[in-house]
């Protein structure tokens, strides 16, 4: 096989008394022992690409109810049913169609030397009388047998994480336009001379924007979490963008009771970062320090620079519990209570893995809890 072999392959296939030997030559192997255990589906392909082994769990994965011997022979989008796998005679992997194939691509990869190989694939088969689509992710790996050559394929069934993703984003597209609505009837309104200085219409238009905000917040969470968010840097001021949270989280709820204040030696500094994630991020770390502490106490935000990264920072008198501590920024965890724990995790996604800065916090009984997010201030233009 050539080494920069790339799909669509040639239609070479062994005859099937080379993949017969194979097959049990393979199923011989101390390796063949582990692989069926495996809680998911693998086959194991010669250099020709077919199938001399495959698990309980890949047959699970067919549409044809074959046993292992039924799928020797047999190319991986054929023992699928892939629909693409009967465009040309030559059958898997050589029609046009397969240079999109993400399940072709790792194939190459493997057979072309490029260790272990990764990819997803979708794919659509007729599965009965009704047409369907089977989405995965496949790992292939080469490995030596008794002077053969194989290439190893595990596959994972992600039908159940993609109709999520797709219910999400049809669930965010469509519950914001119907907030858009809300706020377009509220402008209307505002318009009107005997509503204009309608305090429960400023209300009701104040409450619309705290949805379409926490709306956008959970839907750039999704995003973040499936590596699919979009960083647009811009040029900002730290004191200016604190000012601004600021003054939106003495107006919150938890709040009430309690005083908000701005370091009076805060510095102002210039950075470029996404201002959206930047913002969430302040608003996350000012909310829960408001909510840790008690009616009548005084959290304190502030900025200023460290180094060649700016830092924000808040800080409120309670602390947090030490069993607590070493869990603080993983999912779902929350001291709470249940459905809480996403704000700081959410702080440390979206500060690591896409602003380049980190995420930490302090916290005794003397000093109280100090939350900080640095990032970095360099390469911020003109």
């Amino acid at each position: 096989m050539d080494a920069g072999v790339v799909p669509p392959f040639t239609a070479e296939r062994l005859p099937a008394d080379k993949v017969a030997l194979q097959a049990k030559l393979f199923a011989s192997s101390p390796a063949a022992g582990v692989l069926d255990r495996l809680p998911l589906g693998v086959a194991v392909c010669n250099i020709t690409r077919q199938i001399v082994y495959s698990n309980e769990k890949f047959r699970e994965l067919t549409s044809r109810g074959s046993g292992a011997a039924g799928l020797v022979g047999q190319r991986l989008g054929e023992a699928l049913s892939c629909l693409g796998a009967g465009l040309e005679v030559g059958g898997c992997g050589t029609s046009e169609l397969c240079r999109s194939c993400g399940m072709a691509r790792a194939l190459a990869e493997s057979l072309a030397g490029g260790g272990l190989a990764h990819g997803e694939c979708s794919l659509a088969r007729q599965g009965g009388h009704k047409l369907e689509s089977l989405d995965f992710r496949i790992w292939i790996w080469a490995m030596a047998y008794g002077g053969e050559t194989f290439h190893a394929a595990i596959l994972t069934d992600i039908r159940a994480e993609k109709r999520l993703v797709l219910m999400e984003r049809i669930f965010y597209h469509d519950i914001l336009n119907m907030v858009s609505g809300m706020r377009g009837i509220c402008e209307l309104l505002r318009e009107e001379k005997e509503c204009a200085q309608n305090a429960e219409l400023e209300l009701l238009a104040f409450a619309a924007e705290r949805i379409n905000d926490l709306i956008l917040s959970q839907r750039d969470f999704s995003l973040a979490e499936h590596g699919e968010y979009e960083v647009t840097p811009i040029k900002m001021g730290t004191l200016s963008l604190l000012t601004d949270v600021t003054g939106l989280m003495r107006r919150e709820p938890s709040a009430r009771g309690k005083q908000l204040l701005l370091a009076p030696d805060s510095g102002d500094a210039y950075f470029a970062a996404d201002r959206k994630l930047v913002t969430r991020i302040l608003i996350n770390m000012q909310k829960n320090a408001l909510e840790a502490s008690k009616p009548g106490e005084t959290v304190v935000t502030g900025c200023d620079t460290d180094g060649s990264y700016v830092r924000f920072w808040v800080k409120n008198p309670g602390t947090v519990p030490e069993e607590a501590r070493p869990q603080i920024f993983r999912r779902a965890f929350s001291t709470k209570g249940a459905g809480r724990g996403l704000g700081t995790y959410g702080m440390k996604l979206f500060a690591e893995n896409y602003l380049g800065g980190e995420v930490g916090f302090t916290s005794d009984a003397d000093a109280g809890t100090l939350f900080f997010v640095r990032l970095p201030a360099a390469d911020i233009g003109d």
